[in-house]
Formats: structure tokens, sequence, C-alpha cells
């Protein structure tokens, strides 16, 4: 699989805001013990049994 730049877990970051959000996921998952990928796909299947 060839990787864009700024692409994280099947996502691309960019921009300042998104860069931020990153961050945000990066620190949640380390603080939880989990890897980023794994912390998106939780934090995306909370958010949407929410609704």
């Amino acid at each position: 699989m060839n990787k864009e730049h700024g692409q994280v877990t099947g996502l691309i970051w960019r921009g300042t805001s998104e860069l931020t959000t990153y961050q945000q996921l990066k620190a949640y998952a380390e603080n939880n013990g989990l890897t980023v990928s794994t912390a998106a796909k939780k934090l995306i299947q909370q958010a949407l049994m929410k609704k």
C-alpha cells in the first residue's frame, strides 16, 4: 500500500486543524494503551452508537 504524506490509519491528515485532531487521537491512544488505529476505530464506533 502506498501512503500519502500525512496518512495514518488509512486517513489523510492535512492542515493545522487536522494535525491537531491527530495529535489528540494519538495522545488518547497512548493514554489508553491502544494503537492509533484501534483508538480511531473505537472512537468512531462510540460516536455512531450515540446517534
